[in-house]
């Protein structure tokens, strides 16, 4: 299986990519499930096969491959055997500590990749984008819409309640002892 065909497999049926917004205080908030998760939580959504990109809530950047690192990170230290120290050393010493470095130079994966990899994330994050610019867009149509008729629904009930009973009517009652020539004039 080449590179194209393991991430094609990867790709949810249905092309949508679940986006989880880390703000400041370290939080994590699935935007679709309106929820806050937990690195285990998106581990979970990992293992099930659903496309998740993370966003940093400030400078908008794409913290997908630094929040997996993390949560490769914290089962490392779970783990009852750790790597052996050789190939930990090794890590530090040709891949300047980096894994991605480290397995770039062991050739694990096409030397465009990363070039690609980051345009696929400048695509995802540019559709998430305008699919939220477009979901606030129609929110904000339909409040103005909404807006709109509550004002008009109150302007027609102001007018009715400044409108004199008979003012409009051409029965004026006559008052006992009195001329009702100044009003119907």
């Amino acid at each position: 299986m080449n590179q194209i065909d393991t991430v094609q497999s990867i790709k949810p049926a249905n092309g949508k990519v679940k986006i989880i917004k880390r703000y400041q205080n370290r939080k994590l908030y699935d935007t679709q499930q309106s929820c806050y998760v937990t690195l285990d939580d998106i581990a979970k959504m990992i293992r099930t096969n659903e496309e998740v990109m993370v966003i940093d809530n400030k400078s908008k950047n794409d913290i997908t491959a630094a929040t997996l690192t993390q949560i490769i990170f914290e089962a490392e230290k779970k783990a009852s055997q750790y790597a052996p120290l050789f190939t930990l050393r090794e890590i530090i010493q040709t891949g300047n500590g980096s894994i991605s470095n480290y397995l770039a130079k062991l050739g694990a994966f096409p030397q465009d990749y990363m070039q690609r990899q980051a345009q696929a994330q400048a695509a995802q994050l540019e559709r998430a984008s305008t699919d939220s610019m477009k979901e606030n867009l129609e929110q904000r149509v339909a409040n103005a819409a909404a807006r709109a008729t509550a004002d008009q629904t109150s302007k027609v009930a102001a007018e009715k309640a400044t409108t004199l009973p008979g003012a409009n009517d051409d029965n004026t009652p006559i008052l006992p002892g009195a001329s009702n020539t100044g009003f119907n004039s």
